[in-house]
């Protein structure tokens, strides 16, 4: 395979005033068939940390993001963001350069350690594993919470300021198809309370879904959160729901007018 990056490239420039990633490419394989993945997506981050006289300072920087073509490759191009000029520092290190890769029930990525010891950056999916989503949501965290996040706010992080552009068509249809897919995985182990806030997760494709404008999917997704309460007797947030209903049906009235 003729190689995607090499070395001396994927070394981030720090100068006076600046700091400067380089392109980024490669090519996103199926970790078990080795085969290329189009339609996968790519966003990058930086974090670096400056030297101050209280401690060291730690930021995190967007890099960009993209999306993998028919052979699996992808391009981020170089960009040059300004150092921090408050506090007064006395030298910036990059920590870490991380690139993540995001596609229906897949996940993979590679950090700045791992890049130094390749000349070609490839990246591998590997599948999320039922026991690896069920351990994930226990820990208090999700696979796809921090994509509805993002589309929500914009933000790649919390640490992280607005993406430009924020959450695109395509990002959110790649959103709401995740949550379809967790939301029919666990049906049964939200039914059986294996799945903490599974109703949360409801909630929130029915607000994905006003996001891009299906109303009616949007308050049927609200129904079933409202039923499932009510088949697990939960209560608080129940009336916020049915007036959400109501908002939606007028939108949705007004729409078809």
């Amino acid at each position: 395979m003729k190689k995607t990056i090499y070395l001396i490239s994927i070394l981030v420039l720090l100068s006076a005033c600046n700091i400067r990633t380089p392109e980024i490419h490669g090519v996103v394989l199926d970790a078990e068939t080795k085969q290329p993945v189009e339609g996968a997506w790519i966003t990058a981050t930086l974090e670096i940390a400056s030297k101050t006289v209280q401690g060291d300072v730690h930021n995190s920087l967007f890099v960009g993001k993209t999306w993998t073509d028919k052979d699996g490759k992808f391009v981020l191009p170089s960009k040059e963001f300004q150092k921090p000029s408050f506090p007064v520092s006395f030298g910036t290190r990059v920590e870490r350069l991380s690139v993540s890769v995001a596609a229906i029930g897949k996940r993979g990525g590679l950090s700045l350690k791992e890049l130094r010891e390749k000349d070609s950056l490839n990246i591998y999916l590997k599948p999320l594993t039922l026991k690896n989503e069920l351990e994930t949501e226990k820990g208090g965290s999700s696979e796809i919470r921090w994509l509805y996040e993002y589309c929500l706010s914009g933000r790649i992080g919390l640490s992280i300021p607005i993406v430009e552009g924020g959450c695109d068509n395509k990002e959110l249809n790649l959103t709401i198809a995740e949550y379809e897919r967790y939301l029919e995985k666990f049906k049964k182990y939200g039914e059986e309370g294996k799945v903490e806030g599974y109703s949360v997760y409801l909630e929130q494709m029915a607000y994905l879904y006003e996001k891009k404008g299906d109303y009616e999917r949007a308050i049927e997704t609200l129904q079933q959160t409202i039923a499932f309460m009510e088949r697990h007797n939960l209560q608080f947030g129940k009336a916020d729901i049915e007036w959400k209903i109501k908002k939606l049906q007028q939108k949705l009235d007004k729409k078809q007018r």
